[in-house]
């Protein structure tokens, strides 16, 4: 098995398209995290671009996005410190932290945790 590595400067710009109509087929939940699930993407944050057409002109969508960029400003360190690899926040909180994880983490997790059930709670 060979493996390449390749400098972030020669890594490509890339643009992430997320597209949404309906708040009421698609609810912003839904959007919100594929678009932190995208943000939190291993891919140096200088060089991705994340973009989301809604053609409902939906206010709550623009609303819900508009919060979640203030949580991406944890969530997104936090997928990158400790590697997470469920990134859409709504999926990651279902399960448990393990009690094997250091102190450190499981501290951090429940504050995340606890920070996504807020905005879940009082931003809908």
């Amino acid at each position: 098995m060979q493996f390449f590595f390749i400098r972030v400067a020669d890594l490509p710009l890339v643009d992430l398209f997320v597209t949404t109509t309906d708040p009421v087929l698609e609810p912003p939940i839904i959007t919100v995290n594929t678009v932190l699930s995208l943000l939190a993407l291993e891919y140096p944050a200088n060089k991705l671009a994340c973009y989301v057409s809604d053609d409902g002109c939906s206010p709550l969508t623009f609303y819900a996005l508009m919060e979640a960029s203030k949580f991406a400003r944890l969530w997104v360190p936090f997928c990158k410190k400790y590697s997470v690899q469920i990134r859409a926040p709504f999926r990651y909180f279902t399960e448990e932290a393990n009690e094997d994880d250091s102190l450190e983490f499981r501290q951090e997790w429940l504050r995340m945790k606890v920070w996504f059930l807020f905005y879940l709670a009082f931003r809908r």
